[in-house]
C-alpha cells in the first residue's frame, strides 16, 4: 500500500468505548491489593484468566475462521496498555497470546490451526514462546537446542532460558530449535510447539528482581518427544517465521510499557499532591513540579509514538523503523518515569507499601526482552540507511 500524505492514528469513537470497557475491568478485577498479593506470590491467577476470556481479550489476536475476532493492531495496543497500568505482566499474557497465535495462523498446518487456535480464543490453550539460550540473547540465531526427526515423532534436546509464561497452566511453547547443524546458522532453524507437560521437559521458574506475576523461567529439554505435526511451518524456515513478526512484538512491548509508565506517573503525581514538607505539598516546589512536567511529556510523547507504529502496520505500511523506534523510546522512557517516580516518593517509594517499587523493578527487563535498547539503535539506523 502506498503512504498517504494524511495520517488519521488518533483513537475513534469506537476504540475510546474499547479503552472505557478495559478500563472498567481493570477496575472490577486487578484491584491493587491483588495485584500486590500476585507479585509477592509469583502467580498469574487463573480466575483472571477466566474473565480476560469472558471480556474477550485472547479471541483478540485468533483469525474469525479459527473463533476469533482478528482485531487490528490499534485496539489490540489499546487492550495492551490499559491491561498493563496494573502490572506490566498482565499484558505479558496477552502479548504471549497474540504472537503464538499470530505465528500458527500464518505458518502452522490447517490441522494445528484448527486443534489450537479455537482453543486459544476460548481459554482453553495458552501459548508461549521460547527462543533465548544460556549461549543466545542478542545472538538469537546462534542457538543450540537441537530436534531430530525420529520416525513418527521430533526429539528435542538443549536448554532454553528467561521464557516469559512457559510453566503456565494448559501452555503450549512454541520453541526455536536447530534442525540442520551444518546449515547457516540463520537457515536449519525449525519451530515446534510443545506442550509444557511432556515427558522429558523441566521447567524451573527463576527468582528474577520483577516479572514475577507472569515470570521467567529457564527449561531443560532431554529427550522431549513431540508428534511430527507439531513441526510449525517447513522445517529450517523457523528464523523466517520468527522475523516476519518482530514489528507486531515490538509494538504490543512498546503499548504494554506505556501502560506501566501512566501508571508510575499517576502514582507520582498523587503523592506530590498529598506529601506535605516545610508546610506545604512537596508539588508546589519548581524541583518536583519539573521532574513530573518531564515525566509528563515523555508519556504523552509515547502514546503517540505507539499510536503511529500500530497505525502504520494496520495500513500494511511499513513500520520497522517506527516499531524499533516506539519499543526503543517507551521502554527507555518506563525506566527513566519509574527512577524519577522512587526519588519522588522517596522512602516511602521503597516500601512494598506503594506500587512504585513494582513498576521500577518490572521495568529493568523492558530494555533488554524483546530486543535489547543496542539493537533497537542499530535496527533504526540501518532502516536510515547506515
Amino acid at each position: 500500500m502506498r503512504e498517504s500524505s494524511t495520517m488519521h492514528f488518533a483513537p475513534g469513537t469506537e476504540q475510546e468505548i474499547l479503552r472505557e470497557a478495559v478500563v472498567r475491568f481493570v477496575e472490577r478485577n486487578c484491584a491493587p491489593r491483588d495485584v500486590r498479593r500476585w507479585d509477592r506470590d509469583g502467580e498469574f491467577p487463573e480466575t483472571l484468566h477466566h474473565e480476560m476470556v469472558a471480556a474477550g481479550f485472547p479471541a483478540m489476536m485468533v483469525p474469525q475462521a479459527y473463533g476469533g475476532s482478528a482485531s487490528s493492531m490499534q485496539d489490540c495496543a489499546i487492550v495492551y496498555e490499559e491491561i498493563s497500568r496494573p502490572s506490566v505482566d498482565l499484558g505479558t499474557r496477552l502479548a504471549l497470546l497474540a504472537w503464538g497465535s499470530m505465528i500458527l495462523s500464518d505458518f502452522a498446518s490447517e490441522e494445528i490451526k484448527q486443534e489450537f487456535l479455537p482453543r486459544v480464543a476460548s481459554g482453553a490453550v495458552k501459548l508461549s514462546f521460547s527462543l533465548t539460550e544460556p549461549g543466545s540473547g542478542s545472538d538469537a540465531a546462534s542457538l543450540q537446542t537441537r530436534a531430530r526427526a525420529d520416525g513418527d515423532g521430533w526429539v528435542l534436546n538443549g536448554q532454553k532460558l528467561f521464557s516469559s509464561g512457559a510453566d503456565a497452566l494448559n501452555n503450549h511453547i512454541i520453541v526455536a530449535a536447530r534442525t540442520d547443524p551444518d546449515a547457516p546458522r540463520h537457515k536449519g532453524i525449525s519451530l515446534f510447539l510443545v506442550p509444557n507437560t511432556s515427558p522429558g521437559l523441566t521447567i524451573r521458574r527463576l527468582d528474577t528482581v520483577g516479572r514475577k506475576i507472569v515470570g521467567l523461567c529457564e527449561i531443560f529439554f532431554d529427550a522431549v518427544r513431540i508428534p511430527r505435526r507439531y513441526l510449525i511451518g517447513e522445517v529450517n524456515h523457523g528464523w523466517h517465521y520468527i522475523t516476519r513478526h518482530l514489528e507486531r512484538e515490538r509494538i504490543t512491548l512498546a503499548a504494554n510499557y506505556l501502560g506501566s509508565a501512566r501508571s508510575a506517573l499517576a502514582d507520582a503525581i498523587a503523592y506530590a499532591c498529598e506529601r506535605r514538607q516545610f508546610g506545604r505539598p512537596i508539588g508546589d516546589f519548581q524541583v518536583i513540579a519539573h521532574m513530573l512536567a518531564d515525566m509528563a511529556t515523555e508519556v504523552e510523547a509515547a502514546r503517540w509514538m505507539v499510536a503511529m507504529a500500530a497505525w502504520r502496520y494496520d495500513m500494511q505500511l511499513p513500520c520497522a523503523k517506527q516499531a524499533s523506534m516506539a519499543k526503543l523510546f517507551v521502554s527507555e522512557m518506563l525506566v527513566r518515569a519509574t527512577t524519577q517516580g522512587m526519588q519522588i516518593l522517596a522512602g516511602h517509594g521503597y516500601t512494598t507499601d506503594h506500587d512504585m517499587q513494582r513498576y521500577w523493578r518490572d521495568a529493568r527487563n523492558c530494555t533488554v526482552g524483546g530486543g535489547t535498547s543496542q539493537i533497537q539503535r542499530g535496527l533504526i539506523a540501518r532502516e536510515l540507511g547506515l
